[in-house]
């Protein structure tokens, strides 16, 4: 579990560096990544990742908690999944079951 706690931190700082830069270069508005068909592709791809990812977490927590994670999930994107990852490894205090299964065990 060790190896996914360090690669969660890798990706909440390098996805952080990487949003504040991207938002420097052009707002988020003004993009043309929707414009371009590999560009509709990879935003349909990125968000199925993330509708899995939340229905993991609405199974893990309850729903108010779940429901916040989700949220920022769709602003985030995996900066949030990183957080969560971390945030369920210190909660599950080192016991898969809990990483896994949550309120479910």
């Amino acid at each position: 579990m060790t190896i996914t706690k360090i690669f969660s931190y890798l990706v909440v700082i390098t996805m952080t560096i990487v949003i504040i830069w991207a938002q420097n270069q052009i707002p988020i508005t003004e993009s043309s990544i929707p414009e371009l068909p590999w560009g509709v592709v990879s935003l349909i791809d990125l968000y199925s990742g993330f509708i899995f990812i939340s229905i993991w977490i609405v199974f893990k927590e309850n729903l108010s908690t779940a429901l916040i994670w989700t949220f920022f999930m769709m602003i985030l994107g995996n900066l949030t999944t990183a957080i969560y990852v971390l945030y369920s490894y210190k909660k599950a205090e080192g016991d898969m079951k809990k990483f896994f299964l949550g309120k479910n065990i």
